[in-house]
């Protein structure tokens, strides 16, 4: 799998997401984000969407379906700030 396929299937489901899971923003960071993944990379994925446990959830099982890999999914306004701005330069928003 590679960064373009990741973010392709996120810029196209893009709509559906944000009908299901009131998403605002989608973006791509990590490995894959940075052409360093391999075999045993998760994807990592921050959204911004309500605090809505179960449709955050229902959101990485989507995800994790359709991807078939394991996603490190996290809400951008909960993320704490040294972690933020580690990786603000390398998110790719679709």
């Amino acid at each position: 799998m590679t960064k373009e396929y990741i973010l392709n299937f996120l810029t196209t489901h893009k709509k559906e997401m944000q009908d299901t899971y009131a998403l605002t923003k989608i973006g791509l960071f990590g490995s894959y984000a940075k052409d360093t993944a391999n075999e045993n990379s998760d994807i990592d994925i921050v959204v911004d969407m309500p605090s809505d446990f179960d449709a955050f959830f229902d959101l990485k099982d989507f995800l994790e379906k359709e991807l078939r890999k394991n996603i490190d999914l996290g809400l951008e306004k909960s993320m704490r700030p040294f972690i933020k701005n580690a990786i603000k330069n390398d998110i790719l928003y679709a």
